[in-house]
């Protein structure tokens, strides 16, 4: 999914992943199996109305203290 793919990595959650599958297989080392299906529905609904691909609302994010691209 495009906003998993981007968000995880807006937020470091992956590092320098290329496709979304590579993606995948980085994020689900650390969430726990059961966690995965939550966690995908997170991140795509942080993506669709909060880190939005042209304009994120980085000023009214509550992840900005971790977030890798707000520190930029």
């Amino acid at each position: 999914d495009t906003h998993v793919f981007r968000v995880s990595a807006r937020l470091g959650l992956t590092i320098k992943a290329k496709t979304p599958l590579s993606a995948e297989k980085q994020l689900v080392k650390y969430i726990p199996e059961e966690d995965i299906p939550l966690a995908h529905h997170w991140l795509i609904l942080h993506g669709r109305y909060t880190c939005k691909a042209k304009n994120p609302e980085c000023n009214t994010c509550g992840l900005q203290q971790i977030c890798s691209f707000h520190k930029i």
